[in-house]
C-alpha cells in the first residue's frame, strides 16, 4: 500500500474531486472527519452532534401561584450557530389538593454563556390535573419536549421551573420519597 501525505487536495479542473465506483474511504479510529460544508449522501451523517444528561432525585418544595427552579437544569455547548437543541424532559410530581382545578405547571427556561434566564417555552399548564381529594397524589413521568435554536457555541444551559395552582404542592416534580423515580433533561444537538 502506498502513502500519499498532502495538506490540501484541489480539482486539476473544475470545482470537484471524484472517486471510482466501488471505491472504499476509510476514516480509522481516533482520526476526525470535519465537515465545514456540506454534506450530501451520507445517511445518519451530521444528525446528532453530542448527547448530555441530567438528573435529580431529592425533592424540590414548590409554592401556590409562583415559578420556583425544580433543580433540574443541564448544560450543553453547541458546536455550531446553526445546530438545534432537542429537549427532553421527563419530570415526577406530587400535589395535595385544596380546590377545583388544582393543577401543576411546568415551562423551560434557557441561559447563553451566562448572560441570564429568559422563558422559551409557553407555560405547560394544567398538568398532573387532579381533582376531589386532599390525599398526597403522586403523579411522575410527565414529558416535556421542547426544540430550541440557541444560534450560540457558547454554553446554553436549559432549566425546569414549576409552580403549583390551586393546590398544595408536596416535594413536586422531582420525587416525592424513595419510591418514586427520578427527573430527567436529555439534550441532544441536532446538527444542520
Amino acid at each position: 500500500m502506498s502513502t500519499i501525505k498532502v495538506n490540501n487536495i484541489q480539482s486539476r479542473t473544475g470545482s470537484a474531486i471524484s472517486f471510482t465506483s466501488g471505491d472504499t474511504i476509510t476514516i480509522p479510529s481516533g482520526a476526525t472527519f470535519t465537515n465545514n460544508g456540506t454534506a450530501n449522501g451520507f445517511p445518519g451523517l451530521g444528525k446528532i452532534g453530542q448527547v448530555v444528561i441530567g438528573e435529580r432525585t431529592a425533592q424540590t418544595s414548590l409554592g401556590t401561584d409562583s415559578f420556583v427552579d425544580l433543580n433540574l437544569s443541564q448544560s450543553i455547548t453547541p458546536s455550531a450557530t446553526s445546530s438545534k437543541i432537542l429537549i427532553l424532559g421527563s419530570i415526577m410530581g406530587c400535589q395535595v389538593d385544596t380546590a377545583s382545578n388544582s393543577r401543576l405547571d411546568i415551562r423551560l427556561q434557557r441561559d447563553i454563556a451566562g448572560g441570564g434566564y429568559s422563558q422559551i417555552s409557553s407555560t405547560s399548564g394544567a398538568n398532573y390535573f387532579r381533582t376531589g381529594t386532599t390525599l398526597s397524589f403522586r403523579a411522575g413521568g410527565f414529558a416535556f419536549n421542547w426544540i430550541d435554536s440557541p444560534n450560540s457555541t457558547g454554553s446554553v444551559t436549559y432549566k425546569f421551573q414549576g409552580q403549583g395552582v390551586d393546590c398544595v404542592v408536596s416535594g413536586a416534580f422531582t420525587n416525592k420519597d424513595g419510591n418514586s423515580g427520578r427527573s430527567t433533561i436529555i439534550l441532544l444537538e441536532i446538527l444542520a
